[in-house]
């Protein structure tokens, strides 16, 4: 029977982590033939991509039987790895330290059995969020959430005063009968799990806090908004959203209100909101009226969709609406279409489009984006690479990637939308692509999750006893918990800043807001004060 070899990463905390440096271990098991590569570090999988490994490795390798030096070769980032023999029959070698947050990979092969290629990621520098807020008694509270355990002493030290209760290993809260003033700075230099550190950040104010706010910073800081970006901005008929418009107006490429509605027979309900239009008018803002298919009906749709008269009516509509004085163009918001009609919506867009563009007017057409080879009864029916062809402009519609019917989470994760542009911009021209943003709060609790502005939301999360504002790392959403198990996920200016830079980094034109008056007012000062203009 040939031996079974065992290849044992030992990866050793660089600092300490509390009061002892802990030790992963890592074990690569080789077996002949059927070439079964098994992976634990510290009793967890360890895979194929792994970005938390430590940055100083052991290599230890071992078999049933004594092995000599000669049985296995390694190699670290094609470097040669001296493997020397222990006292146990295994061979061992040692690596220098690697830096946070750097690639490689190691090779490992025993000849004639089995060769293995495992790459991976040194862990990065802790990401950590501070958030101070006036608790519903006017306690202030700090909440200090870490994705990565950091040393709690050193944590503590550089926190002034207060009560302290660590209420899990990655989260630190503390209060004061009053705001202690001065200013909260976290270390490079505070050591974390994993052989990390933390990484640097901004200072947070401890001065006072109006109730029902948060201050908060988070490290690292999201990168700088994008410079001159389209900004489609989506108005329903409420006073904030008007007022919205008309405070914001210079800030804003497009508005688009709401109130139109396209039946069955192609015929279209409603108007757009008046108030809004006059603002907008006033302002020299361009006007895009959205047009939704009514009640987001499918059987409704399909049966206008798949009726000739009914698709030349409706374009013959809208081609009306578009040259209306300060118009230009429409966008087209049809949602719930079945997969079925998906070649029937791809071809009254193409009508549309042609249509509008006889005229000189545009056409946006807002979508339901496609994760990386995956479509669902929400995406399927837009065919991306057809729509893109007919329409001026495609927003994607990402969010909702929690709501009513999930369990509480981002409404818009940054590593959901992520993988949305994965899937989304090889079937789009990115340079006609708008990233649509959520500007709506949802709270989970036992009536329901409704959608909320982002003021009236975390003031009555706040408001609750227990409140704890906590951190989604891979979303970069911020959240509170309150004690009675209700969970609130919100976007303010920084968590949105942290998604407005996947519009330069995957040249995306812009982005588009849903919906204006649910803001945070600090959204604002991330964007030009003066939008370009179509």
């Amino acid at each position: 029977m040939p031996r079974r070899v065992a290849v044992y990463l030992v990866a050793v905390c660089a600092v300490a982590c509390g009061s002892a440096a802990p030790t992963a271990t890592a074990t690569v098991s080789l077996r002949p033939t059927t070439g079964l590569l098994v992976v634990t570090t510290g009793g967890a999988a360890l895979t194929d991509g792994a970005n938390d490994v430590p940055p100083t490795l052991d290599l230890r390798v071992s078999a049933s039987d004594p092995l000599a030096v000669q049985d296995v070769s390694a190699k670290l980032d094609g470097n040669g790895l001296d493997l020397r023999a222990d006292t146990t029959g295994g061979l061992v070698a040692a690596t220098k330290a690697m830096p946070l947050g750097s690639a490689h990979h190691l090779d490992l092969a025993v000849p004639g059995r089995d060769e293995r290629t495992l790459a991976f990621h040194v862990v990065s520098p802790a990401q950590w969020m501070a958030a101070l807020h006036a608790d519903s008694t006017q306690a202030t509270v700090l909440d200090i959430a870490f994705d990565l355990a950091p040393d709690h002493p050193s944590v503590e030290r550089a926190v002034p005063g207060g009560a302290r209760t660590w209420v899990d290993d990655r989260h630190l809260e503390v209060t004061w009968s009053r705001a202690p003033g001065g200013s909260l700075s976290l270390a490079e230099s505070i050591p974390a799990a994993r052989g990390s550190h933390l990484s640097a950040g901004p200072v947070l104010d401890l001065r006072a806090v109006p109730v029902g706010s948060i201050r908060r910073v988070t490290a690292p800081g999201p990168p700088a908004p994008p410079t001159g970006p389209l900004v489609i901005a989506f108005s329903v008929g409420t006073s904030a959203s008007r007022n919205s418009v008309a405070a914001h107006a210079d800030q804003i490429s497009v508005v688009s209100p709401t109130g139109l509605t396209a039946a069955a027979d192609g015929s279209l309900d409603g108007a757009p909101d008046a108030p809004t239009v006059a603002s907008a008018l006033t302002h020299r803002l361009p006007v895009w009226p959205l047009v939704q298919n009514h009640g987001f009906d499918p059987a409704a749709t399909s049966t206008l969709l798949h009726d000739a008269t009914a698709v030349a009516r409706l374009v013959e509509a809208l081609r009306g609406v578009a040259g209306r004085a300060g118009f230009g163009g429409v966008q087209l918001d049809f949602e719930e279409v079945l997969t079925a009609d998906k070649d029937a919506l791809s071809a009254l867009i193409g009508k549309l489009g042609a249509a509008l563009h006889k005229d000189g007017h545009l056409l946006a057409v807002d979508v339901v984006p496609h994760k990386p080879g995956s479509l669902n009864v929400h995406s399927a029916a837009y065919d991306l690479q057809a729509i893109a062809a007919a329409a001026d402009l495609v927003t994607l519609m990402a969010y909702e990637e929690h709501n009513p019917g999930t369990v509480p989470g981002p409404v818009a994760g940054l590593d959901w939308d992520r993988q949305l542009l994965a899937g989304s911009i090889p079937d789009l021209d990115s340079g006609r692509t708008l990233l649509g943003l959520p500007l709506y709060t949802r709270t989970w609790s036992t009536t329901g999750a409704p959608a909320d502005a982002y003021a009236a939301a975390v003031g009555d999360a706040l408001g609750a006893p227990g409140a704890r504002v906590d951190y989604d790392f891979s979303g970069a959403t911020p959240l509170i918990h309150a004690a009675a198990g209700a969970v609130t996920y919100f976007d303010d200016a920084q968590s949105l800043q942290a998604k407005m830079a996947l519009v330069p980094e995957d040249k995306l034109t812009g982005i588009a807001v849903w919906r204006l008056g649910f803001e945070d007012p600090a959204l604002w000062t991330l964007l030009p004060q003066s939008a370009p203009r179509i």
